[in-house]
């Protein structure tokens, strides 16, 4: 009986040394590891804005906001609708709202095609072509017409990217939205996103939407750009 207890006293103590050795070295390495909280980062696909919105992105104003002072910069990345621009010290992406411009590259042939079928059933090779006629175009306007950037700061979704308009100066006195241009030289087809104008435009957006398919119609009609084809 005296040896049974004395065995059940040097297990329970063996057991609570165990403890003791266990909880210390947890203790250490929870001084030499300690938990780090995640940094946050933007999530792809929500449209940045509002309170709440996430960290290193502008928040969506309610009415558009103009910048006249921006630059154009040459970029790799730059396509006719979606091109960077340099605000005082930073740099950001716009995707025009309102049209599809051609494809300058091949980097996405599905929608080379597609384009090619909606221009008629024209050559792909002729949408990459007049893709780059119409970068080559859009940079010499914006770099060497004054202009205006006008965004509300609603970022394309998956991207870090802004939709915005452009009004630019493309003639002495004559002022119109880069949208307007690009279908009027057959270089693109309305799409896209759309949105209500700015304030100091008092058309509502269904009359801009006919007058943009308007120009899309003149343009085929003169075969303009990538009609020049057919």
């Amino acid at each position: 009986m005296q040896l049974r207890e004395t065995l059940l006293n040097l297990a329970i103590t063996c057991v609570l040394v165990l403890i003791i050795v266990l909880v210390a070295v947890l203790l250490r390495e929870g001084r030499e590891n300690p938990v780090v909280s995640a940094l946050p980062v933007p999530s792809a696909g929500v449209p940045g804005g509002g309170p709440g919105s996430l960290v290193g992105f502008r928040p969506v104003e309610p009415v558009f906001v103009a910048f006249p002072g921006t630059t154009f910069i040459d970029s790799q990345t730059n396509e006719p609708d979606a091109f960077r621009l340099k605000i005082g010290n930073e740099e950001h992406i716009f995707v025009l709202y309102f049209v599809d411009a051609l494809e300058a590259a091949w980097t996405h042939p599905q929608r080379v095609a597609e384009q090619a079928r909606w221009f008629g059933n024209t050559q792909n090779q002729a949408i990459v072509d007049g893709g780059m006629a119409a970068m080559n175009y859009v940079r010499d306007l914006l770099k060497n017409k004054p202009f205006t950037l006008l965004t509300r700061w609603e970022r394309v979704p998956n991207s870090s990217r802004y939709y915005g308009m452009i009004s630019v100066e493309y003639a002495a006195g004559k002022r119109a939205y880069l949208a307007d241009l690009l279908l009027l030289k057959g270089f693109a087809r309305v799409g896209g996103i759309t949105t209500f104008l700015p304030s100091n435009d008092v058309r509502r957006m269904e009359d801009y939407l006919l007058e943009l398919n308007g120009h899309a119609k003149r343009a085929k009609i003169q075969k303009q750009g990538v009609w020049a084809q057919k």
